[in-house]
């Protein structure tokens, strides 16, 4: 079994060909890129894509988030989030991308019924993921981190999904094991989960802080749990580094783990 490592491309620092020639000077044949960062002209997103696709880089896509909310009780908002999730989808089927990653929704407001809203985003999620059968593109919903709000936080709650991906192998998750580290989960069980896992998010959490290099000494996750959990489900797939340096390290760290499980 061999992981796939993958750098996280934005915009921060480079232009979108550089960041394409960075990832290849890192090592890395994966990339997974934020429909946030990409260009709002279509020819241009294509372009971009074209040309790391031309470099032999696989990619990978994540839909917008942030102030998309799919459950949203801004009821433009949440058509718009809807919309946007289902054009990402779209990008992903036209460059034939390996997969898409999505946020669930969550709460407006502490006054609202959360199982009122969990019902919702199960008909929305069930869309969006009917879709995806659709164009033939996997995607994955993802756990989210400890923050007012929020509703999918563990496999318990990513179980819930389970009846949509029944008859729809394209439905599955993206697991990020930061974001299990904001809840004291250290190394969920993976044999309890219901549903495929499409991608993985890999990053250290330190002092509430996540998303920070696997160089960070103290951090709250054990790469090398990661990858005994991963390795006992047989997972055989892209391991992505939410990270804002490092990534070269990163890939070093968790490919000499590997070796260890």
């Amino acid at each position: 079994m061999q992981f796939k490592p993958a750098m996280n491309y934005n915009l921060k620092e480079r232009s979108a060909k550089e960041w394409v020639d960075y990832t290849i000077e890192c090592g890395f044949e994966y990339m997974e890129v934020s429909a946030l960062s990409l260009p709002e002209d279509a020819a241009q997103k294509d372009e971009i894509i074209q040309y790391a696709k031309s470099k032999g880089l696989n990619m990978s896509i994540h839909s917008p988030f942030r102030k998309n909310n799919i459950i949203d009780t801004d009821e433009e908002n949440r058509k718009l989030s809807i919309a946007q999730a289902k054009e990402t989808i779209d990008l992903a089927a036209k460059h034939n991308l390996i997969s898409v990653t999505f946020h669930p929704g969550r709460l407006s407001s502490e006054e609202e019924s959360t199982e009122e809203k969990w019902e919702q985003l199960l008909k929305t999620v069930a869309e969006i993921a009917e879709y995806a059968k659709e164009k033939e593109v996997y995607i994955g919903i993802e756990n989210m981190e400890k923050r007012p709000f929020e509703l999918v936080y563990t496999i318990a709650d990513l179980n819930r999904f389970a009846e949509i991906g029944a008859d729809n192998p394209y439905f599955g998750v993206t697991l990020d094991f930061a974001h299990f580290s904001s809840h004291g989960i250290l190394k969920p069980d993976l044999s309890e989960l219901k549903l495929p896992i499409h991608n993985v998010h890999l990053s250290q959490g330190l002092n509430g802080k996540l998303h920070v290099p696997l160089t960070v000494e103290n951090g709250m996750v054990d790469v090398k749990s990661v990858c005994e959990v991963l390795k006992d489900y047989g997972y055989d797939a892209l391991v992505v580094f939410e990270v804002t340096g490092d990534f070269a390290e990163c890939k070093r760290i968790l490919e000499e783990t590997m070796l260890l499980v």
